[in-house]
């Protein structure tokens, strides 16, 4: 589904992670055309939400019996016959949505987690190098991305995997990460052999987990295929579990 053809009048959900928090609001949708929807201003007391370039910004929209999401799409203020809206820009095509799929399953789980890490040092000296190399040498070299590359590394650090869902996962680590960091890591489980996650640092709290001084909230970038199984089924044991728990 584009966003063209959402349908005025409908609500429409919009979720915002800013600096680690996370926020909902829901508005109505007023127009919808090629690449843009726009919905009522967001305000409260007169004062109109504003939408920062930093912010990860996804809607959710509800089609009879189904749902659409559109990730990370752009937010912004516009007019529209002589009113403000808020709007959401993407040419993307919505991802069917199934709120299961955002479903956080408990792990618990100890492993290492994989980051990666400049150094300062050789990739100045890099640039310089680089600088020179282009003024003298106009074919491509290929020990130049040999020399880059040299200049990141990975790291390993224990870390607990607190929960996953399809989207991401919660985990405790002692190392400080920034918003946009990348990591990786691999989990083994009983039934659905080895997943490996690869996942981008969307926020980070202080924890009071034991000897860990983080949690990180990560959006995953990509995963193994057997995630989703592996999610229904811890779900499926749960919800069991809870159940049983009442009787």
């Amino acid at each position: 589904m584009l966003l063209s053809e959402l349908k005025i009048g409908k609500p429409l959900e919009i979720y915002i992670t800013r600096e680690g928090y996370h926020y909902r609001v829901v508005s109505k949708i007023e127009d919808a055309a090629n690449g843009r929807v726009c919905v009522t201003l967001i305000a409260s007391k007169m004062r109109v939400f504003e939408f920062l370039p930093t912010d990860v910004v996804d809607i959710v929209y509800r089609d009879e019996e189904r749902m659409w999401k559109w990730k990370s799409v752009v937010g912004g203020v516009t007019e529209l016959d002589g009113e403000k809206l808020h709007c959401f820009y993407s040419d993307e095509e919505g991802e069917s949505f199934n709120r299961r799929n955002a479903y956080r399953v408990f792990v618990g789980e100890k492993l290492i987690v994989q980051y990666m890490v400049h150094d300062a040092k050789r990739l100045r000296e890099f640039d310089d190098v680089e600088e020179l190399h282009s003024e003298t040498i106009f074919n491509y070299d290929a020990s130049m991305d040999v020399m880059r590359a040299d200049c990141f590394r990975y790291v390993d650090c224990r870390a607990v995997l607190k929960d996953i869902s399809e989207d991401g996962a919660g985990i405790y680590m002692d190392q400080k990460l920034e918003n946009g960091d990348e990591l990786s890591f691999d989990f083994e489980t009983e039934d659905f052999g080895t997943i490996s996650c690869r996942a981008r640092v969307v926020r980070r709290l202080e924890s009071r987990q034991g000897s860990f001084r983080y949690y990180y909230g990560c959006r995953f970038k990509e995963t193994s295929r057997n995630l989703s199984r592996y999610i229904y089924e811890m779900q499926r044991k749960q919800l069991r579990k809870a159940r049983d728990l009442k009787l």
